[in-house]
């Protein structure tokens, strides 16, 4: 294997690249049952969003691209100045809804959970996975 830049044009896509955003935990009032309501509590988001074909040329050539830097700032406004949202399920619609208005992105998968809720899980939510139509 050479470490030549020569060999990079070489390689060709296979399969859409995956933009990650791992783990990202914040503070959010959330939650159906009364002793939610009027408090804060650890929500954890998690977004893989898939870009469009030829992804990394479209890069190359116009300097778009899908920046996780905005999903991220999208994420935490909303918990900032979003008040009660009643269902993670809320959550990972708006968060998907933002993430296919960037014309460069061709699916997203969001992962919403509250890890605090019972001591013997890692975390409890929902995971969607939606595509532009």
């Amino acid at each position: 294997m050479t470490d030549s830049t020569e060999d990079r044009g070489t390689l060709v896509e296979d399969g859409p690249d995956t933009i990650l955003i791992e783990s990202l935990t914040l503070p959010a009032e959330i939650g159906i049952l009364d002793s939610e309501k009027g408090r804060r509590q650890a929500v954890r988001f998690d977004v893989e969003i898939e870009t469009v074909g030829n992804y990394r040329d479209i890069v190359r050539e116009n300097g778009t691209f899908v920046s996780y830097a905005d999903t991220v700032m999208f994420i935490q406004n909303k918990v900032q100045d979003g008040g009660h949202v009643d269902l993670v399920e809320e959550w990972a619609e708006l968060i998907a809804e933002f993430v296919l208005s960037n014309p460069l992105a061709a699916r997203v998968s969001v992962k919403v959970t509250k890890p605090d809720i019972f001591e013997d899980a890692a975390g409890v939510g929902i995971r969607i996975t939606r595509k532009r139509s």
